[in-house]
């Protein structure tokens, strides 16, 4: 997960100003001269500083929260969830950090291959009797069944590719994924379908942020990995509380080496050190340090870089990222609802593409607390279109498909919050992905240059793990390296 900010834009990147143009005073000496700068305070930035916590580090984050898709609001025993949800498994490096900082992680116990179509709602039961018991034309039951069939035998493809081989790094193998089934889209894997079977699959790439002709195959098929991954899934957890206390915690804890509202404007390598200006309450500062981890999404991580190492800067100028927006729902049932016992659902053909269950992993046999949280999700160009919406506009756009899905929601909302993400997720278009392991090692002339975030991940599907993985691989690197400077 990348900075929540929105970064610097073209007419933004300035050179330093005038008042800047000095001399550089970046010396060994200088009583300022911090060790590391991480620009960006998602999970990505968080995890790099809070791994390099005992250095004099600064973390930078544009917008006036850190987290970046990380975010939840507490509402009593409840939360309202507006962006990632899902946390890896107990061996990650994300929940490494919820240990650390002392949160829990739960799971996720509630169906997560519901589906809704045709005026049909499917929540249990197997998915591959999912064309049989919908209520399907034969020629649609068949087209269905059949780019099921092939997906399911591609994705078990796809495992064998992923599973790390003897002595292998995770480095080596994004090296073998990044050619992945790049050679064609995933609308053209799939093939023609009829077009509410089309709209299945549509709606699942919409998680992706794209739609089926953009992403690529092979991003389409890690896509479904991990969702058939059922209850063997890594990613079947929440974190108790909300997504957004685990940044929150992060950052409570590096205390006033964060700074928030504080928008990276350039950067500029000098005798091995570098320097960021950045711009905070409407005024320009600069910091200087031995290392620099740029922790936010590709493009403005390559306007920074334009002039300190080009070749990276023009690669990731290229990734491709779409945008989402989520409605979350606070409810106020008094007893069990049909929801109860469903986490995720697609919801092809309406406003929104997914259905969440939020209260779900709180609720236990024999343990049922009044009202609850839900979350409706669009992404894609679905999304495009809603983003300049009033908040209102885009309720009543969700509320008539979501009381259909459930009449007894009626008059059960309490309250509803939208959050938009113009830059959502990084995805995978056809062609080679730009993104090289080169871009993993230390860049710029001085080698003191690091990037992190999702766009690291396998398969070129932005993940939670991925950030901060890259971000814990990029912080242990700048470790090693002040330690041989220090001799």
């Amino acid at each position: 997960m990348t900075s929540s900010g929105r970064g610097p834009e073209p007419d933004d990147v300035t050179p330093f100003p005038d008042a800047l143009q000095r001399e550089s005073h970046m010396n060994e000496a200088d009583p300022d001269l911090l060790d590391a700068i991480v620009v960006g305070g998602g999970i990505a930035g968080l995890t790099a500083a809070w791994r390099l916590r005992h250095r004099r580090i600064l973390l930078l984050e544009a917008a006036d929260r850190v987290g970046g898709r990380m975010y939840s609001v507490q509402r009593g025993e409840y939360w309202l969830n507006l962006g990632a949800h899902l946390f890896p498994g107990p061996d990650s490096v994300v929940q490494g950090l919820v240990r650390e900082v002392g949160l829990q992680t739960i799971p996720v116990t509630g169906g997560m291959m519901g589906l809704a179509l045709a005026g049909r709602t499917l929540t249990t039961g197997s998915i591959d009797l999912y064309p049989l018991r919908l209520p399907l034309t034969l020629r649609e039951r068949v087209a269905f069944a059949r780019a099921g069939l092939r997906l399911m035998r591609e994705v078990r493809r796809f495992h064998r590719d992923v599973a790390p081989k003897e002595g292998e790094a995770a480095a080596d193998v994004r090296r073998r994924l990044a050619d992945y089934g790049t050679d064609r889209t995933f609308a053209d894997f799939l093939g023609t379908l009829p077009p509410r079977v089309e709209s299945v699959f549509s709606c699942a790439a919409h998680r992706a942020t794209a739609e089926s002709e953009e992403l690529s195959a092979g991003c389409g098929v890690a896509l479904f990995a991990k969702v058939w991954a059922g209850k063997d899934s890594l990613d079947r957890r929440n974190l108790l509380g909300g997504s957004g206390r685990l940044p929150e915690e992060l950052s409570k804890r590096l205390g006033d080496r964060v700074r928030v509202g504080a928008e990276a404007i350039g950067l500029r390598v000098d005798d091995g050190l570098a320097e960021v200006a950045y711009r905070q309450r409407g005024t320009t500062q600069t910091a200087r340090a031995r290392h620099v981890v740029l922790a936010i999404p590709g493009r403005q991580a390559s306007l920074l870089l334009a002039a300190v190492a080009p070749a990276a800067a023009s690669a990731l100028g290229k990734l491709a990222y779409g945008a989402f927006l989520s409605m979350a729902i606070l409810t106020g049932e008094a007893g069990a609802m049909p929801w109860d016992e469903v986490y995720a659902m697609a919801t092809p053909g309406r406003a929104f593409d997914m259905f969440f269950n939020h209260a779900q992993p709180i609720r236990t046999p024999g343990r049922r607390s009044p009202g609850g949280s839900l979350m409706v999700y669009a992404g894609a160009h679905a999304a495009d279109a809603l983003l300049a919406k009033t908040d209102d506009e885009i309720r009543d756009a969700f509320l008539p498909d979501l009381l259909d899905l459930y009449p007894a929601l009626r008059n059960l909302i309490v309250e509803t919050k939208v959050q938009r993400w113009s830059i959502g997720n990084v995805f995978a278009r056809p062609g080679r992905q730009p993104l090289t392991p080169d871009l993993e090692r230390p860049l710029g002339p001085g080698g003191n240059v690091h990037l992190a975030g999702d766009h690291f991940a396998n398969g070129g599907l932005g993940e939670m793990e991925a950030a901060a993985g890259s971000a814990l691989t990029a912080a242990d690197r700048i470790d090693r390296l002040l330690m041989a400077a220090s001799g």
